[in-house]
């Protein structure tokens, strides 16, 4: 590769890479400050909150983030907005009804706490709505800071100062909300602002329904994967919570460590087709080494540095054991992996049935681990479950992909077109 095309891509993939490293810091800085403003137990309410809500989150969303980037990759810039008006006002339906779900939920796992369940579900699903996967296909890192991440931001750090100076949840959570509602309608504005999208005959909930028709194969992967990334967490919050605190602390450096390969994964979702059919062969074979490979890196620094930085930034309440951090590394290896091959790879090849297959065999084979694990108080064994969850998904996502490209490839030869970059 050129070294002209490594500096534009490392441009590129360093501009995806800004609010990712905002909003990593941030997080980062406010738990050791909310776990002395509301306590260790409190804190662990809130990882609870945030995991239920990012696994119905997946239900606003429909699976517009795991294909929508290499959807607008792929159109025209005129047809993009309307593809954005056509998802904002079907996710708008699904957010109404995953707040309703989330709330019931989180009523149950919040010991009743009414208030903390609904304001909640409210903050952590609005983010759904935005238009970050638009801005990530149209290959724009900098809308995607200033309009979507900056407002977001801003909301966090407010809430953090009310949370310290109230020692309130509720406090922090409000203000996230309204962050992220300046986000949700600055992305709206700017996308559909001017661009002719069409709004008017859309906005019926059957009109909205029938747009969901092509996104089935998309949801179910990102519901399921969904289940088995936030499913031990919740499971050791039912059967085990006492644990909370410390697997939620080595699940968020977990979480962390996919948003820091967030820029990455952005990257290719849009490089990866951007060139037509023959040059993304041989550009999903470098995509495929450079998730393995970055995952690797990010696997061991997960399974390293978990247990001193949880001791740290709790300020010594938390104490995550090493058994439990060198699972969660592994598991990284594998969603790093999968995350590169079916949404940089398959999607673009048009094989996003298996790549709903793939994450069902995942998540067959992981959730009743999880589960029995749970009931059996033995916390690393979860974690162990989630790497196994993990392995068949980017093991099954890989045979797939080496198999579509072979047969490709083998439809090419005959007019003499060898893939090539």
């Amino acid at each position: 590769m050129a070294p002209r095309a490594l500096i534009s891509i490392s441009k590129r993939i360093a501009g995806f890479a800004v609010p990712v490293a905002a909003s990593t810091v941030l997080g980062i800085v406010t738990i050791p400050l909310l776990v002395r403003s509301l306590g260790a137990a409190e804190w662990g309410s809130l990882a609870v909150v945030q995991a239920t809500s990012q696994l119905v989150g997946i239900l606003v969303a429909f699976g517009w983030g795991a294909t929508g980037p290499s959807a607008v990759a792929s159109a025209s810039k005129a047809a993009r907005p309307d593809l954005y008006a056509q998802s904002l006002i079907a996710r708008s339906y699904l957010f109404v009804v995953g707040v309703v779900i989330g709330a019931i939920v989180l009523v149950f796992l919040t010991r009743g706490d009414v208030t903390v369940a609904v304001v909640g579900s409210v903050t952590y699903l609005l983010p759904f709505l935005g238009a970050s996967w638009y801005f990530v296909g149209e290959g724009r890192p900098w809308r995607l800071f200033v309009y979507d991440s900056l407002p977001t931001l801003v909301g966090t750090l407010a809430g953090l100062v009310a949370a310290v100076t109230t020692r309130s949840l509720i406090a922090f959570l409000l203000l996230q909300a309204a962050g992220s509602l300046v986000a949700v309608a600055l992305d709206a504005f700017v996308v559909l602002h001017g661009s002719g999208a069409r709004i008017r005959g859309r906005t019926s909930p059957r009109a909205a329904a029938a747009s969901l028709s092509g996104q089935r194969h998309a949801v179910t992967s990102a519901l399921t994967s969904g289940l088995y990334v936030n499913l031990p967490l919740l499971s050791i919050q039912t059967f085990l919570p006492g644990f909370v605190p410390v697997y939620a602390l080595a699940d968020r450096f977990f979480r962390y460590a996919n948003v820091a390969f967030s820029p990455v994964q952005q990257f290719l979702q849009g490089w990866v087709p951007e060139t037509g059919e023959r040059r993304s062969f041989t550009r999903m074979r470098y995509a495929t080494w450079a998730g393995l490979g970055f995952g690797i890196l990010g696997g061991a620094l997960v399974a390293a540095l978990t247990r001193p930085l949880a001791w740290l930034l709790s300020g010594g309440e938390i104490d995550v054991p090493l058994a439990l951090s060198i699972p969660l590394g592994a598991a990284f290896v594998f969603v790093a992996s999968s995350a590169v091959i079916g949404y940089a790879c398959l999607v673009p090849v048009g094989r996003e049935r298996s790549l709903a297959a793939s994450t069902v065999v995942g998540a067959l084979a992981g959730a009743p681990l999880i589960i029995l694990f749970a009931v059996l108080q033995l916390p690393v064994l979860v974690a162990w479950s989630v790497a196994v969850s993990e392995a068949i998904v980017a093991v099954y996502q890989f045979s797939v992909l080496r198999s579509e490209l072979s047969r490709r490839e083998r439809l090419l030869e005959p007019a003499g077109e060898a893939p090539g970059e």
